[in-house]
């Protein structure tokens, strides 16, 4: 479903290069090892990348160093302020510590796209009715807008 969402909307995917993350929980503590919900994630990326093969997707795998600690606006290094909370001290952005690294991963796939918001082939926003409700600007004299 990913896929073809993504497809249909003309987008790509992005996501965090895991190789060696279960490598690197074999370093942790014994009572902190959590090898076999890694190996989940692990596997869940191997499905992705093959999809977006298959299905002709772009696919960004960027580094996970500092993806859910550094401001995604003005790159400092934020602060705990609550349970998955995090501050920026500098700009003062306040968020979940999963959407830091959401904001963090776009960026990065961004940047490897060359900085473009959407790709030079997406349809332009161009014949849009600047009418925000979404009735026609030209309707018929005598009819009324719901």
């Amino acid at each position: 479903m990913i896929i073809s969402l993504t497809k249909q909307g003309q987008l790509a995917v992005a996501r965090e290069d895991l190789t060696g993350l279960v490598e690197s929980l074999r370093e942790l503590p014994k009572g902190h090892r959590t090898a076999l919900i890694a190996l989940g994630y692990r596997r869940l990326g191997f499905w992705i990348d093959w999809q977006a093969e298959k299905g002709g997707v772009p696919l960004f795998v960027v580094d996970t160093a500092d993806t859910s600690s550094t401001c995604p606006r003005c790159g400092a290094r934020l602060v705990e302020v609550g349970y998955r909370r995090l501050r920026c001290p500098s700009c003062g952005l306040e968020a979940d510590r999963d959407t830091i690294a959401i904001l963090n991963i776009e960026g990065r796939a961004l940047s490897q796209m060359g900085g473009a918001l959407t790709s030079p082939t997406a349809p332009q926003v161009t014949d849009v009715s600047p009418n925000r409700w979404g009735e026609p600007v030209n309707r018929p004299k005598g009819t009324l807008a719901l």
